[in-house]
Formats: C-alpha cells, structure tokens, sequence
C-alpha cells in the first residue's frame, strides 16, 4: 500500500472525528471558540477528573468542522488566559511533547 493512501486516510480519518487530535509538532487553527464546559471523565488510571471541553469550530482537510478539545490541566487554562482568549476567539494551537510531557502552546488569538 503506498504512503499516500494511507496519509489521505489517516487525514481524512482526523477530520471526521469529534475531537481535536495532534501530533507532536503538529498545529490546528480553531476558527471559532463556541464553548467552554467542564466535564468529568476517566483519567490515565482510571481515577475520575474534572476537565475543561473546549467546542469549537476547527479547519481541517475536509472543510470546517466543529470538534471538541479536552485538557485538564492548569497550565493550559492559564495559557488561555494569559492569551486573552474567550468565546468567539480564532487562535492556532500546537502541539509540543509526548504523554505526560505534553503541552500545548496557543498563537495567532483574534478576538472578535
């Protein structure tokens, strides 16, 4: 099978989902912030932990789509915060890391 069967499938694989999902290095541009909730959900040991549900609408390989993006920690919340952004924000997130090394950097905010 060549590498750009796969690619287009893993692509168009990414776009369809509900959730925003990142490589390391990798970035997205959220057009639109919808929404912000908590949620509580299983942790990597299955423990039970608040998280933040960021709703928004995201470019992707298949047009515009709306995908959910779920973090719970602090650091992120305060990168948000630290950035400005709000609901009805654009801005670009990347991801840096793998696992528990992961973070994520917010850029390009536009308020509306």
């Amino acid at each position: 099978m060549s590498n750009n069967i796969l690619d287009s499938f893993i692509s168009k694989k990414k776009a369809e989902s509900v959730f925003v999902s990142l490589e390391d290095g990798e970035s997205c541009r959220v057009v639109k912030l919808k929404e912000i909730r908590l949620v509580t959900k299983a942790g990597f040991g299955g423990e039970e932990k608040e998280v933040l549900r960021f709703i928004a609408d995201v470019e992707t390989t298949e047009g515009l789509k709306t995908k959910n993006f779920d973090n719970g920690t602090q650091s992120f919340a305060q990168e948000l915060r630290e950035k400005g952004v709000q609901i009805g924000s654009g801005f670009t997130i990347t991801r840096h890391g793998l696992q528990t090394k992961t973070r994520y950097e917010i850029s390009d905010v536009i308020n509306s």
